[in-house]
């Protein structure tokens, strides 16, 4: 039997006007069956709110660098996770954190529309994503588990809709696919076959 992935989503403290529920049904419960589906590995979704993590729900994630963003965050969290590694239910190589937020991490010079939305470790453990795209959350945690942008296309079945992993110009014209492409599939079967 293959080892369970654990997604911790610690869910930013300015979140605190959404409920888990609403954040799992938006963002996670069609991931947790994509993922289910094409690892055949249980998913374990466990969801944080503030007043649970509160040492963590406060990182202010917000900064012009969204690589400094990700490396605090990720030195945040070192002794959480090395807690979590520890307790013995999770495999520490397939567990991964991602930091749930409101805002994006930065935004354009001009203020506007844009900025950085998410940003992880290719293949790491540590993730921050915002709320401002349904699909933002699932392309973080697919680069955590190998996706990779050139991987992913366009699906057209009467229209358009991307991949969880393509993200451009055109993107908020068209759909969510709420799917990897295949060659995103096959990118994160093959991370997780490393791990049984």
């Amino acid at each position: 039997m293959k080892k369970p992935i654990s997604i911790m989503i610690v869910i930013h403290r300015d979140l605190y006007n959404y409920q888990k529920n609403d954040l799992y049904a938006d963002y996670f419960s069609w991931l947790k069956s994509e993922l289910e589906s094409l690892s055949g590995r249980d998913i374990r979704l466990l969801m944080y709110r503030h007043d649970e993590v509160a040492e963590l729900s406060g990182y202010n994630y917000r900064n012009e660098d969204s690589n400094a963003a990700l490396q605090g965050w990720t030195d945040l969290i070192n002794d959480w996770f090395i807690t979590l590694k520890k307790s013995g239910e999770h495999t520490p190589s397939l567990t991964k954190v991602l930091l749930l937020t409101r805002n994006n991490i930065n935004v354009t010079a001009s203020g506007l529309l844009g900025g950085t939305r998410g940003i992880s470790w290719y293949k790491g453990h540590c993730a921050i994503a915002a709320i401002t795209s349904t699909h933002v959350p699932a392309h973080e945690i697919g680069h955590m588990l190998g996706a990779k942008h050139e991987d992913s296309e366009v699906i057209y079945d009467g229209w358009w809709h991307d991949t969880i992993m393509l993200t451009d110009e055109f993107s908020s014209m068209r759909g969510n696919a709420h799917r990897y492409s295949d060659k995103n599939r096959e990118n994160i079967r093959n991370y997780l076959d490393r791990f049984e």
